[in-house]
Parts: structure tokens; sequence; C-alpha cells
């Protein structure tokens, strides 16, 4: 299955540390980030990897090259850095670039699961779209989902409610023809938008994960991503 990476954000956050280099380059643990990240793509036996890019776009597409190194075929998909077109758009904007399924990750973060169970479990169920989510109650971050029968049935980022127990876990699979339904949208545009759509038309299917997530949107994310890999576990 194709892996999109979305890695074309200015991490606001944590910039003020790494002024100069985009968020996928940070260094952890001596390496940059989307080394890490490739590494465990690789290792869970991914293949094709668009990388969509746009602030610093040039250092992550000479850092990366065409994936060789991982054994993977990577590919890009750019925005203009003064232009960024969101989360959304990145995937409007790869349009014809993109399989007629694929999974999506965001460029922060490094989510150690069994990719060939969630993968299956997208392939075997028959609803376009799938969020794999993982029952935070509030601990890690915001929750942002309510899951009802398989499904994610309420999905809103900005407004928290009382029904929410699941996190979005930064795992999400699509049909195409989900992201065609937006090509004449405004940028830019939010994924949360296209997954709170799926919800309310329950389109979008939950598939529970019960693995931490990782992230460097943070530096408090970043020490603990970091600790983590110290102890030399890849996911599983």
């Amino acid at each position: 299955m194709q892996v999109v990476i979305l890695a074309g954000g200015e991490g606001t956050r944590i910039r003020h540390l790494w002024p100069d280099i985009p968020k996928a380059l940070i260094p952890v643990n001596g390496r940059p980030f989307i080394e890490h990240q490739l590494n465990l793509l690789a290792s869970h036996g991914f293949r094709r990897v668009l990388i969509c890019t746009g602030y610093g776009a040039d250092q992550v597409e000479d850092f990366v090259g065409d994936g060789s190194r991982w054994g993977m075929k990577v590919t890009y998909s750019r925005e203009a850095e003064d232009r960024l077109l969101g989360t959304g758009g990145a995937l409007v904007n790869a349009l014809g670039r993109l399989e007629e399924r694929f999974m999506v990750l965001y460029g922060d973060a490094y989510l150690p699961i069994d990719y060939a169970r969630a993968v299956a479990a997208y392939q075997a169920q028959p609803l376009p779209a799938m969020m794999c989510v993982f029952r935070n109650r509030g601990r890690w971050d915001r929750s942002n989902a309510a899951v009802r029968d398989g499904r994610v049935v309420r999905y809103d980022k900005k407004s928290p409610d009382a029904d929410f127990e699941y996190i979005d876990y930064g795992v999400n699979f699509f049909a195409r023809s989900i992201i065609e339904r937006y090509a004449l949208r405004p940028l830019p545009l939010d994924l949360a938008v296209i997954q709170s759509d799926l919800a309310a038309a329950g389109e979008l299917a939950a598939y529970e994960v019960h693995t931490r997530f990782y992230e460097i949107g943070s530096p408090e994310g970043l020490r603990d991503l970091e600790r983590f890999l110290a102890g030399g576990t890849t996911g599983g």
C-alpha cells in the first residue's frame, strides 16, 4: 500500500529551537526525524512513499532522495513555501500521484503499531476511509473522537466533548475518491474537515490501537520520543 507523509508544515511550536530546518529533519537522538520514520515504515514492509513537502522542501527532498537506501521508492508532491495548503490541501494537491487506496501519516508522528493488521482491517471493511484511534481519555493530548459500533461517529479537533474518549492516532486510510470530492474546495484545507465530514456521513471506520503515539511537534513530545527510541524499540 502507498504511504503518504504530510511533511509540509512549518512546525510553529518547536521552530524556535531549529529555525532553519523543517520539522522532518529535526534531530532525534542524533538523526533526522524522518530517518526514524522511514526506518519504521521499511521494517513493516512499506515500499511506496509519497512525501508532501512545503516548508523546507529542498532540504527534505535532498536528504531523503529517491528512498533507495531504505529499500523504498519515494516520490514528492510539493507546495509553495509562501502558500501552504493545509493537511487536506496537501492531499488535494497530490491527487495525480495518489493510488486508489493509501495510508496517511503526519510528518511529525512516530507511531509504533502493527501496520499489517491495520492495513488488513481497512481492506476487510466496506467504508472508504478508516481512522486508527487510541483510547486517550485526555491523557496524552485532547481527545477528539467519539467511536461507536466500529465507526467514528463524531470528530472535532477544536471543540472537546465529554463523549470524546478517543483521539485520532495519526494513521488514516482513504480511497482516492474521497479526496477527489474536495478538488474544487478553497485552500488551505485541514484534513480534519474531511475527517469530520466522513464521520458525519457514516463513512469513517474506526480501528483501535493500543500503543501510545509519539510526536515531535513540541519539546515535551520530542523528549518522550527520544527516551522511547533509546530503549531500542521500533514498533510492532
